[in-house]
């Protein structure tokens, strides 16, 4: 008689080998690319995402919308690029926005959208509330003989869609290079999540509701940080709750690329 120990694989489908799991094992190893743009809106509209013990940032009226592209591997699947180049690219759109834990600033993700359903089933394992999207974003290839490389001048876009609705457009014009220490918060700060799985009982509280600190480790820089003059839209849904959150006044956009490994989470509190 099989015994559920007898399945493997870190999330659904369990299978007798694991290989299919649609999410492999952590520690997760990122490569990305990003176009943000960071920008004040209401702060009230921010404070509404923050239940306690989550608290507002020391700028409450803080945000930024990023624009990414991913390359992703983890441990026992380092060749999957070449076995399948689909289950490690991706791109997303997200707003994120400042807030506070016991006093230590952070930043939590409270809208996202990506284009692959291996990166939306492990974003939700992280507390990520990604949902499917189309994502697009400039791209230079410096031997077109039209393309120029990448530098001052250059203009770079992000645009995000989801069920037939264009949701957010970003731009950036390059005017300098700045150091990481430069960016903005709050970007850069600890990652805090909410974890909400419900329960299929009737009435029943959810099965996991719990914020979570996302743990991270090699953090590495491309050479190039960029900054310049930044454009956010916002644009009206029928389906989505963004407008709350739009931009009152961007304060810079900013193109760079980044490494990082995930390898756990901390639990520092649980509402169940």
């Amino acid at each position: 008689m099989t015994k559920i120990n007898d399945l493997k694989g870190f999330c659904y489908p369990l299978t007798p080998k694991g290989q299919s799991s649609l999410v492999g094992d952590f520690p997760w190893h990122y490569g990305t690319e990003y176009i943000n743009i960071a920008y004040r809106t209401d702060p009230n509209a921010i404070a509404a995402y923050l239940p306690e013990p989550l608290e507002p940032g020391p700028e409450p009226d803080m945000a930024y919308v990023a624009f990414s592209k991913w390359w992703s591997v983890w441990d026992d699947a380092v060749d999957m690029p070449f076995i399948n180049p689909e289950r490690t690219q991706y791109k997303e759109a997200a707003i994120w926005v400042g807030c506070s834990y016991k006093g230590t600033p952070g930043q939590i993700c409270i809208h996202i959208w990506v284009d692959n359903d291996f990166s939306m089933a492990r974003g939700w394992f992280m507390g990520f509330s990604k949902k499917l999207g189309q994502i697009y974003m400039t791209d230079y290839n410096a031997l077109n003989p039209k393309m120029n490389p990448l530098g001052v001048g250059s203009k770079l876009k992000g645009i995000v869609s989801a069920h037939g609705e264009r949701l957010m457009e970003g731009s950036l014009q390059i005017e300098n290079k700045i150091e990481r220490s430069e960016l903005p918060k709050p970007m850069g700060l600890p990652l805090f999540h909410i974890r909400h799985f419900p329960s299929l009982v009737k009435g029943a509280k959810p099965s996991v509701l719990e914020l979570v600190k996302l743990g991270t480790t090699d953090w590495n820089y491309g050479e190039d940080i960029w900054t310049g003059k930044g454009d956010l839209k916002f644009l009206q849904s029928e389906l989505e709750e963004h407008m709350p959150l739009a931009p009152r006044k961007v304060i810079g956009a900013y193109h760079f690329k980044n490494g990082y490994t995930f390898d756990g989470a901390e639990v520092l509190h649980s509402w169940v």
